[in-house]
């Protein structure tokens, strides 16, 4: 499920490759587009990889993936989040690394917090990890400015705009069975 014309494309390639036997779908839509099934939830699992931290009320994103899953279904979250030493929450006052769009940064604890009130359990951080500059650089497919170019450049563990730089968290949740 991804709106994006890039996403569908990729998709289309990955099918190719994988073939017509692998029963794999893409659904041009939002997730507020996607039906919710009258039995609880179609999905055992559900990805939400770099979108809560673009999501104006990220709860209510949480509860959107939540209606998906089957009872005992698993949610993968991949976001950014914020060192536990910095605090709670970062909402940026303008662009975080750059980034327009990005509007609440929770601490691993505050993310798990926020997994709990809405229903989750067996909450766990899988993954944690500084984006490095050799992950996300510029290559001959894609030459435009990447993530050095919004970094402090005396000090990569700053953002340009002076906020720790992007920390990548993968949560797994499920909900109760």
């Amino acid at each position: 499920v991804d709106p994006s014309l890039l996403s569908m494309s990729q998709f289309l390639v990955l099918k190719h490759f994988i073939g017509e036997s692998v029963p794999a779908y893409f659904l041009p839509l939002t997730l507020e587009q996607l039906p919710v099934s009258t039995r609880g939830g179609d999905f055992d699992t559900v990805f939400s990889m770099g979108v809560l931290y673009h999501r104006r009320s990220p709860i209510d994103h949480l509860y959107d993936l939540k209606k998906h899953l089957v009872p005992g279904g698993e949610l993968v979250l991949e976001t950014l989040v914020i060192p536990e030493g910095y605090g709670q929450l970062l909402l940026p006052d303008d662009r975080y690394a750059q980034m327009r769009n990005v509007w609440f940064l929770p601490s691993v604890k505050e993310l798990s917090h926020w997994l709990k009130r809405c229903g989750f359990e067996n909450i766990r951080c899988v993954d944690l990890n500084q984006t490095s500059i050799k992950e996300q650089r510029t290559t001959e497919w894609m030459e435009w400015n990447s993530l050095e170019s919004f970094l402090d450049p005396d000090d990569h563990n700053k953002t340009a705009e002076g906020y720790p730089a992007p920390l990548r968290a993968v949560m797994v949740a499920n909900i109760p069975k």
